[in-house]
C-alpha cells in the first residue's frame, strides 16, 4: 500500500498552517537549497521518534569521531552528536553551502550535544585522512549521488579498520503506506513504476535500499546487521504527520499523474483531498506506515 515518490519537487512548508520560525529558515535558504528540501525537513519532524531509534542502533564506542555525509539539515548530526554527549565528535560534511547553515541552525536548536564541526565536502573526494572516523553516517543521500559506489569507496576509506558505514535508505514501492484501497493501490503502484522509468531510466530508480548489499560489497566493505524500523500512524494524525502527509501526497500526484487513467486520478484526488471527507485526512480507520532501513557495513 504505496504512496508517493522520494521528494524531486519544490514545496510549501508546514502546508495550511502558520509557519515557524525553523519554517521561515527553510524557505528563506529554498532558493539554494535541493527541491527536495521541504519535504526532508517535514519527514525529520513527523517520524523523529523512529529515526533516532536508527541512530541509537549504531555502535558508536565512548569518545568516538562520527562523519554525517552529506548531513543535509543537520537532522542526523544532532541526533548523533546527542547521543555522543558529553564526549566525542560529529562532523557534519556537506557540498551545499545552504544546507550547512540549515545544518547549524538544526544542532543549535538540540541543546546538550558533543562537539559538532560544519565542513564543506565533496562525498566523493572527502578531505580527512585516511582511518579518521570510528563511523560513517549516510542517511537517505544515495539516491543523489550519481556513483554511489564511488562515495562509499571514500567513506571506507575514512573508516578506522573495524569502524562501519552506516547507510540508512529506503525502497520507494514501500516508504510510506497508506490503507488505500486495493484497486487505487495497484493503479498507484504501476503510475510510480513508469513514472520513474521515464524520470530515472530504469523503475528501481527510486529505490536504493534494494541495492545496498551489493554496494557495500562493491565498495570493499562487510555487509552487517540490517534492520528496518517501522513509523505507523494511525488517525488522527498529530501535527507534524499531518503535514507531512499533505505535502508528500501533493508532491505524488505531480509524479504520478501523467500516467494514471482518468478515473484512477479523480478517485486519488478524493482520497488526499484535506477537506474531503472520505480523505485519508478525514477517515477515522485511516492509517499511514513508513519504514526505512539501516545497513552496517565493517571496514
Amino acid at each position: 500500500m504505496h504512496v508517493g515518490c522520494q521528494p524531486r519537487h519544490a514545496g510549501c512548508i508546514s502546508v495550511g498552517r502558520n509557519l515557524t520560525p525553523a519554517d521561515r529558515t527553510l524557505m528563506a535558504a529554498t532558493a539554494k537549497l535541493p527541491d527536495y528540501a521541504a519535504s526532508l525537513t517535514q519527514y525529520h519532524r513527523a517520524f523523529g521518534r523512529e529515526l533516532r531509534r536508527a541512530v541509537r542502533a549504531v555502535p558508536l564506542p565512548a569518545g568516538a569521531r562520527v562523519l554525517d555525509v552529506p548531513c543535509g539539515d543537520g537532522f542526523y548530526a544532532a541526533a548523533l552528536a546527542r547521543r555522543l554527549y558529553p564526549f566525542g565528535k560529529v562532523v557534519a560534511a556537506d557540498l551545499s553551502d545552504a544546507y550547512l547553515d540549515l545544518a547549524r541552525e538544526e544542532v543549535g536548536r538540540w541543546g546538550r550535544l558533543a562537539a559538532v564541526e560544519f565542513v564543506p565536502a565533496d562525498a566523493y573526494r572527502l578531505p580527512f585522512p585516511a582511518d579518521e572516523f570510528h563511523v560513517v553516517w549516510c542517511a537517505r543521500s544515495l539516491i543523489s549521488l550519481d556513483r554511489p559506489v564511488d562515495a562509499l569507496r571514500e567513506m571506507r576509506r575514512v573508516v578506522k579498520p573495524g569502524g562501519v558505514v552506516a547507510v540508512l535508505e529506503d525502497d520507494e514501492y514501500h516508504r510510506v503506506m497508506v490503507n488505500w484501497p486495493v484497486g487505487l493501490e495497484l493503479d498507484l503502484q504501476r503510475a510510480v513504476a513508469e513514472a520513474t522509468r521515464e524520470r530515472y531510466g530504469s523503475r528501481a530508480g527510486l529505490s536504493p535500499a534494494r541495492r545496498v548489499r551489493r554496494w557495500l560489497l562493491e565498495a570493499g566493505l562487510r555487509p552487517g546487521r540490517r534492520m528496518t524500523f517501522s513509523a505507523d500512524r494511525p488517525a488522527p494524525f498529530d501535527g507534524p504527520t499531518r503535514a507531512y502527509l499533505e505535502l508528500h501526497l501533493k508532491e505524488t500526484r505531480e509524479f504520478v499523474a501523467p500516467h494514471l487513467p482518468a478515473d484512477r486520478l479523480a478517485e486519488f484526488d478524493r482520497a488526499i483531498d484535506p477537506a474531503g471527507e472520505g480523505s485519508v485526512f478525514r477517515r477515522p480507520d485511516a492509517e499511514v506506515t513508513c519504514l526505512t532501513t539501516l545497513f552496517l557495513g565493517a571496514k
